[in-house]
């Protein structure tokens, strides 16, 4: 899939356009991009997604909305729904300042060119946000463009959104999120140098720092699932917080794999959150977290056991 950045970016050709935010690119994102690339192989042209590159609120209020994917995995998924290419663009003043019917007159045909549109129901478009499906629907009336507004995907009774995902991995619920996204939440990052107490302990560990922008699960013990650089994949168990036991401070994910060994220093691994075990806490002394550690272990295998993760 072809990866544009540019403000400036005008397509060779008429193509259908997917529109939203699309962080998490969760099930309800998957409804639109399904509905674009249909639309668009029908039509015979390329389907083209336009998003930003993080949410407009985090023009505003810096780091007010933590993302749920980064760019490399927000590509990766919605090239796996088959979108053809991925315009996703900063977020300034000039296109926090344009109106909505100019938005549409100089974006969308201008120089996307749609022949197509997509949205989901509550999407929102131009300065403050004041364009909705309503007003969209007008304008490719009146521009002889058709329009497919899709709508909401529930889970349980809620509509799924990347907000009630956000809320359900920072409260723990990563079950819950998991359900919305259709997948497990995951984090992709180098393993860097730790205290290496664990080790020392009997369960040795690679240590994770959580990009700055980056949604943070609740701190905690998780059975988690470790997929290393050449594709082997690890149950393990996860701990997400500041490790107040030994007074570390330092915010990470510390991960056990289950029968691994190895050096896995320098190397970029996948985690993904599968079930939320415990609260992290501070304990009396290492032999105390060392039994709870233990504990953690034998509790995250009956679960891969019992309830059938794979």
């Amino acid at each position: 899939m072809k990866l544009i950045a540019s403000l400036s970016y005008v397509s060779p050709e008429p193509s259908v356009v997917a529109l939203g935010c699309f962080d998490g690119v969760h099930l309800g994102h998957a409804a639109v991009i399904e509905k674009a690339v249909k639309t668009a192989r029908a039509l015979g042209c390329p389907c083209t997604v336009w998003t930003f590159a993080e949410p407009p609120k985090n023009f505003f209020l810096e780091n007010a909305v933590p993302l749920i994917t980064d760019l490399a995995e927000k590509q990766t998924r919605l090239a796996s729904l088959g979108a053809d290419a991925l315009v996703c663009v900063p977020f300034t003043q000039e296109i926090a300042a344009l109106e909505a019917r100019a938005f549409f007159e100089q974006i969308l045909i201008g120089q996307l060119k749609a022949r197509h549109l997509v949205c989901g129901y509550n999407y929102h478009f131009g300065a403050r946000g004041a364009g909705n499906t309503e007003l969209l629907a007008t304008l490719c009336a009146e521009n002889g463009i058709t329009l497919s507004i899709v709508p909401p995907v529930t889970v349980g009774t809620l509509p799924v959104s990347s907000t009630e995902i956000r809320r359900a991995i920072s409260e723990g619920r990563i079950e819950d999120a998991m359900e919305m996204l259709g997948r497990a939440y995951s984090i992709c990052e180098p393993v860097v140098d730790g205290q290496h107490l664990a080790r020392t302990l009997g369960f040795p560990t690679v240590n994770q720092i959580f990009p700055k922008k980056r949604l943070i699960p609740r701190a905690g013990v998780y059975l988690s699932r470790v997929t290393l650089p050449e594709g082997g994949q690890y149950f393990a168990i996860s701990n997400v917080g500041t490790r107040p036991t030994v007074e570390d401070n330092t915010l990470c994910c510390e991960s056990h794999l289950f029968d691994f060994s190895g050096d896995l220093y320098g190397q970029t691994l996948t985690v993904e959150f599968l079930k939320f075990l415990r609260p992290e806490r501070k304990f009396d002394s290492i032999d105390a977290l060392a039994e709870q550690v233990r504990a953690d272990i034998e509790d995250a295998k009956r679960s891969v056991k019992v309830e059938g993760y794979r």
